[in-house]
């Protein structure tokens, strides 16, 4: 499930954790410290910040995809949250969501609805089927 690189390091990472580091590095961007270190999350001053940050992505993504949450980020309202906590990011990860699903409508399950039954057998009955219907 690691299909992103972190931005600092380029290592591999899962979609959470590369949610909350773009917040993180937008939020150093506009206090005008610059990137972090290497290893945003090794830094005392962003540890706790990058911590909470990947908790509330997961907590997002078990409501919507990935995609719609960076879309979401990455958009021009969406452009000056620093916070996955913000109240009206939601609304914004649900706009992106809405047009995500207009584009790839979600592959519903198949329900086979048809009437009609298995084929019996034919021609002569096996002397192990006899063996079954003796035994019951």
């Amino acid at each position: 499930m690691k299909n992103y690189k972190h931005k600092t390091t380029g290592q591999a990472c899962n979609s959470a954790q590369y949610i909350a580091e773009i917040v993180c590095l937008r939020e150093a961007e506009k206090e005008n410290v610059g990137r972090p270190a290497h290893a945003l999350w090794n830094t005392d001053k962003w540890k706790k910040k990058y911590k909470s940050q990947v908790t509330k992505a997961y907590q997002l993504l078990k409501k919507y995809s990935d995609k719609a949450i960076i879309n979401a980020l990455n958009s021009q309202r969406g452009k000056r949250i620093y916070s996955l906590r913000v109240k009206n990011l939601e609304y914004l990860i649900k706009d992106a969501q809405k047009s995500l699903d207009k584009i790839n409508p979600s592959v519903t399950d198949y329900k086979d609805n048809t009437q009609s039954k298995p084929p019996k057998p034919y021609g002569q009955e096996s002397t192990l089927n006899k063996l079954r219907k003796l035994n019951g």
